[in-house]
């Protein structure tokens, strides 16, 4: 299989690390890639000064999320899997098209499940009151976007183990020629 980015695209709760983590073990030469880390230096750095209530809304964030993407290509060589939920349609464009230029083998996935599956996963990962609420907010805005094709291959994880839904990608991706 060629050098390529894997971008796992869908609501937050949906099992885009899951799923990502264990692409990452199924792909060999492959780097997880969690641009939600950049966000988070992003936010420790400006926080003292004021920071918007989502670090997707920088423009800093959405240039660095290409730029560490285009770093670690060079530096490591790798294919690399990027688990991460954009659903604002501008921001979406301005990191795909940064993506592609990178690697002409760009593969985008965007898993789905109903509402009530993403809100029963993520009450299952014991986040903070705070996070759970910024989560839910989002849902529906996460689910109103991602039904458009623009947001590429939807893989439907609804009554499926992580494991199946990593395996439906690795199929799709060995069928790419």
């Amino acid at each position: 299989m060629l050098a390529m980015i894997v971008f796992i695209n869908g609501s937050f709760g949906v099992g885009k690390s899951s799923v990502a983590g264990l692409l990452v073990q199924k792909i060999s030469n492959s780097l997880l890639y969690d641009a939600e880390e950049v966000g988070y230096m992003l936010r420790k750095i400006g926080k003292p000064v004021g920071f918007p209530e989502d670090f997707q809304d920088l423009p800093a964030w959405r240039i660095l999320t290409v730029k560490t993407a285009q770093l670690l290509k060079q530096q490591y060589n790798k294919n690399l899997i990027m688990p991460l939920c954009v659903w604002n349609e501008l921001y979406f464009d301005e990191i795909v098209s940064g993506l592609k230029a990178i690697d002409k083998y760009f593969y985008h996935f965007c898993l789905v499940a109903d509402r009530q599956t993403i809100l029963k996963r993520h009450s299952n990962r014991n986040d903070s009151l705070e996070v759970t609420k910024w989560v839910h907010d989002r849902v529906d805005k996460c689910l109103a976007s991602h039904g458009s094709p623009k947001f590429g291959v939807r893989v439907q994880t609804e009554n499926k183990s992580a494991e199946e839904v990593t395996e439906e990608i690795v199929s799709m991706l060995g069928s790419i020629k």
